[in-house]
Formats: structure tokens, C-alpha cells, sequence
């Protein structure tokens, strides 16, 4: 079961005792937001933060989101997929996604979570968006089964997407490093954003800035929170 698994356990917090959040001017400090913090503990998603499905985007063919595959236990946010179509034609993959009830998350914000990311030829992603402007803070393939994609699973995959022109004018900014280890899917690690200012997104990996990116254009609207499993059938599988 596990290996069909997305596990999030609620480390959505803006500050954390386990890792050292980014170093502020004296005088500041950094404070939980409530709207996007969770330890998962209960035994149901809690509906005034999160809903199990996307607002406006149905999921990515040959993919298709299901609130079924989203439950909580023992403190962790569950994520799942299944085959909806044994014949493998259409939209046969049933996937999830878990999205914040608001554009919570705001320029000068640092997000963090510990993640399991499936054992599938999958993306177990953890993101944010808004009308313009995406950060993806982990896209990472837990089993991949392309060629050119073997051994991505120790792979830390980030990338900003600034759309206000239109998507087919979005201007990307992937990065990627092999840094994950042991690998995504084998064990849990802590995911961070820092939103440092409208230009200025740094990420990190259990504690530690690894890295810097520069958007393509002004981050200065707020944004959903996400979770999701998807399909990425141009080369991971």
C-alpha cells in the first residue's frame, strides 16, 4: 500500500523546532498562518483549509483527479492512484489532489513539508499558485520508467512559472540537482519555500537553502496551496 501512497505529514508551518527556518533581520521572528498549517492529527480533512480536489483544473490526461484518493491517518495526509480503466484508453489513471480554501500563501512567506513521494511514474508534487504566477516547489518522480529518467529519484526537481502574458508565453525557470538521499520515495524529507520577495524564491531540503531562483516576472499575488499525483507522459512514464 505504501508504495501507492502520497504521505504529507502536516509540517505546513511557517515556523518548525526540527529545522532552522531562514535567518530574519533582529528584531523579526517568524509566525505560524494558520490557514496553511496542519499536523494532520484528526481523523479527517479538515474542510475549513483544505478541499480534496483542484478549483479549476480537472488533472492531467491521461490522468483525472479523484476526492476519493485523499484521506488522513496517523498524522499523515494520504494521497493516492489507481487504474480507473484496466484497458489503459482515455483517462485511466485516478489520481489526487488536496488544495488550501484560499490564496494563503503571500510573498515573504516560508512554507515547509515533510513528504513521502510515491513509489509510481508519478509526480509527487507540492506547489503553489495563483492567476500568473506557479511555484513548484517539488515535482519528484518516486519510480520512474522512462530511460532518460532512470534514477531521477533521488532527484530534487523545483521550478517558476510566470503566465501573465498567457501559458503559451510562460516564462520557466526549471532546476533540478541530485541531492535526495536516501531517495524521495524511500523515505520522508522536509520540503521548504521561501518566498523572499517578488523575484526571490529560495528552496531547501531538510533544513538547508540548496537553492535560489529568479522569476520571470513579479510573484505579487497570493496563492493556493497544493498536493497532487500527476501524469507526466512526455518521457517519465
Amino acid at each position: 500500500m505504501m508504495n501507492r501512497i502520497l504521505l504529507i505529514t502536516g509540517i505546513l508551518i511557517l515556523t518548525i523546532k526540527t529545522h532552522a527556518q531562514p535567518l530574519l533581520p533582529q528584531g523579526l521572528s517568524w509566525e505560524p498562518v494558520a490557514a496553511l498549517t496542519d499536523e494532520f492529527n484528526s481523523d479527517a480533512l479538515d474542510r475549513t483549509k483544505w478541499d480534496n480536489f483542484h478549483p479549476t483544473w480537472k488533472g492531467r490526461s491521461p490522468s483525472f483527479f479523484v476526492k476519493e484518493n485523499v484521506w488522513v491517518a496517523n498524522g499523515n495526509l494520504c494521497l493516492k492512484s489507481t487504474v480507473a480503466r484496466a484497458d489503459q484508453k482515455g483517462n485511466w489513471v485516478a489520481a489526487s489532489c488536496v488544495t488550501s480554501t484560499t490564496k494563503a500563501m503571500k510573498a515573504g512567506y516560508y512554507s515547509e513539508a515533510r513528504i513521502l513521494c510515491p513509489t509510481l511514474s508519478m509526480t509527487g508534487a507540492y506547489w503553489f499558485q495563483g492567476n500568473y504566477s506557479e511555484i513548484d516547489v517539488i515535482e519528484n518522480f518516486g519510480a520512474p520508467t522512462g530511460p532518460k529518467y532512470q534514477g531521477h529519484e533521488t532527484h530534487y526537481k523545483s521550478n517558476l512559472h510566470y503566465f501573465k502574458n498567457g501559458w503559451k508565453q510562460d516564462i520557466s525557470m526549471p532546476w533540478e540537482a541530485d541531492i535526495i538521499h536516501p531517495a524521495c520515495n524511500l523515505a520522508y524529507h522536509v520540503y521548504g519555500v521561501w518566498w523572499k520577495d517578488e523575484r526571490t524564491i529560495v528552496f531547501y531540503l531538510d533544513g538547508k537553502a540548496v537553492h535560489t531562483s529568479l522569476a520571470g516576472g513579479d510573484f505579487s499575488e497570493p496563492m493556493y496551496m497544493f498536493f497532487d499525483m500527476e501524469v507526466f507522459d512526455w518521457g517519465v512514464g
